[in-house]
């Protein structure tokens, strides 16, 4: 992996003409000499291959494959106005620039202040409906540089509703699989587990809190007054974290590649030493408890639209008919994943990251 990235980094050099200096200069990095720390192994931060793409005028797609399959990171998502609309806007206004003249990078600071104002300040109007990240991505790509950001101020404005809906189908789909271990508790006539916080200890705080909630906004809930409030939910960063979410849910091998496609994640890599052995110990366990299969066939996507912590699935759709025992079986065995993947990380002698 390195030895492609320090190809394709020379490649770049010699096919731009900006040297490394060039480009530390650019990022704010230290030059050495004798070899750049970005050249040595790969960046550790999302927003440095941000800047080395911006630097050598890369465009988007371009900067999106390095961040994913160099930084193991998610890809930049328009509809997350917080952060990555703003580096998108930047990219591609430095894509747009032959000459490099303008740094676009260090301009980060400055736009998102500009974006968040107008954001802050219109926040309040009523959703009316909502927009795909395709049609808001390429709307984004045909709005254009100027010194007072006023282009992407009105294209902030006038996409509104799409920001207030970030990362609710990968939300949804959580609540999923949280809808289904409730439900089938409750269906089965168990009572230590009749609402999300009561699984605290099989799913950590911040879990929890970033699947309660209405996964249709991505506005926090001001809890005494019941209202959005104009704070949004805090979106784990790292891929590690996401994986855990999903094993925490009880999700097979399919199931979390399919999520964290829907995060803008690479799936789980059979080349990396500990996500292979991942993939190994998912397919070892699903095919240790078919029943867990049968439940999710039935259960999955039956849930009522709303937050996980008031489910109300039809466990029950006449499909397959449900066995209590074994429903409740399956439904502690997803809860388990992660403590019978522990144990199969401890076997290998690896330590278990997730």
């Amino acid at each position: 992996m390195i030895k492609a990235w320090q190809r394709m980094i020379d490649s770049l050099v010699e096919e731009t003409g900006r040297d490394l200096k060039w480009v530390c200069d650019y990022i704010g990095a230290v030059y050495n000499p004798n070899g750049v720390s970005f050249h040595i192994k790969l960046p550790r931060r999302r927003n440095s291959f941000i800047g080395i793409g911006m630097a050598f005028g890369q465009p988007l797609e371009v900067i999106n494959e390095w961040i994913v399959r160099f930084g193991n990171k998610k890809r930049l998502y328009p509809k997350d106005v917080t952060e990555d609309l703003i580096w998108i806007y930047l990219i591609n206004a430095s894509a747009s620039d032959p000459d490099g003249s303008r740094n676009y990078f260090r301009m980060y600071d400055e736009c998102r202040e500009a974006a968040l104002t107008i954001y802050n300040e219109l926040w309040n109007e009523i959703v009316s409906h909502d927009e795909n990240t395709e049609t808001v991505g390429s709307g984004l790509s045909d709005v254009m540089y100027d010194k007072d950001f006023r282009g992407l101020v009105d294209f902030v404005a006038d996409h509104l509703d799409a920001f207030k809906t970030a990362y609710s189908k990968s939300r949804t789909y959580l609540d999923g699989f949280a809808c289904t271990l409730l439900d089938t508790f409750r269906a089965c006539g168990s009572e230590k587990f009749a609402h999300l916080s009561d699984l605290r200890g099989w799913l950590d705080d911040s879990m929890i809190n970033y699947l309660t909630g209405d996964s249709r906004m991505i506005n926090v809930i001001d809890l005494a007054t019941g209202k959005k409030t104009r704070r949004i939910k805090h979106v784990p960063k790292g891929k590690n974290t996401h994986i855990s979410l999903c094993l925490a849910l009880g999700m097979d091998h399919e199931e979390t590649d399919k999520y964290l496609g829907m995060m803008g994640f690479s799936p789980l890599n059979s080349e990396n030493k500990s996500e292979s052995l991942l993939i190994k110990g998912l397919d070892k366990w699903e095919e240790a408890h078919p029943d867990i299969k049968a439940l999710k066939d039935r259960c999955i996507g039956k849930k009522t639209a709303g937050a996980a912590d008031s489910c109300n699935s039809e466990w029950n759709t006449g499909r397959i008919a449900p066995d209590p025992g074994k429903d409740l079986k399956a439904a502690e065995d997803m809860l388990c994943l992660r403590q019978e993947l522990k144990k199969f990380y401890r076997d290998e002698a690896v330590v278990f990251p997730y």
